[in-house]
């Protein structure tokens, strides 16, 4: 049977075409960024998102039974979180390490079932309780929080908040022991 040169070609073209599709449907994601729907995010470690002033991921999550000298107050257990933040908003932001809190989901629904991260201001690498993120800067800083001993399922959580005083939208990543 003979083909003509058009019909290989055309051929050959939608071969290549459904090869390139193919090997686009495959490849992983890249620069997914998840942003709020109906006020609230969810996510894993290692998802960026995206908030009105910046993007930011939780990168990993460790154990430690001290960090840099501190240790657990009895009963509890230290929580190493570390967080990438890019300034996205087109000015200087002021930054808290209370942006970010720590909750415990499997001991109950308790009031107090959160904590913010430890001041711990002669390190390097912990979040400052207080800094300036430049516009177009990025960081990345470790967090400690302090969490009871038998916690194992956790989310780390950032809420907008606005200079009038006004709440936007919530961003949790998720995460167990």
């Amino acid at each position: 049977m003979k083909f003509s040169k058009k019909l290989v070609a055309c051929i050959a073209v939608m071969m290549m075409a459904c090869m390139m599709l193919t090997a686009c449907g495959t490849s992983p994601t890249v620069n997914n960024v998840v942003k709020a729907e109906d006020g609230q995010a969810d996510g894993v470690i290692g998802t960026t998102f995206r908030t009105v002033f910046f993007d930011y991921s939780v990168d990993s999550v460790a154990y430690p039974t001290e960090y840099e000298g501190y240790t657990p107050t009895d009963g509890m257990q230290l929580l190493d979180v570390v967080i990438t933040i890019k300034n996205t908003f087109g000015e200087d932001l002021p930054m808290y390490n209370s942006d970010f809190q720590l909750q415990w989901h499997d001991l109950g629904d308790g009031e107090d079932d959160y904590d913010f991260g430890i001041d711990m201001s002669s390190s390097s690498t912990v979040m400052p309780a207080e800094y300036t993120l430049a516009k177009g800067d990025s960081c990345t800083y470790h967090i400690i929080y302090e969490a009871p001993a038998e916690a194992k399922e956790f989310s780390v959580s950032f809420l907008e908040f606005f200079a009038d005083n006004t709440e936007g939208d919530v961003f949790f990543t998720s995460f167990s022991k």
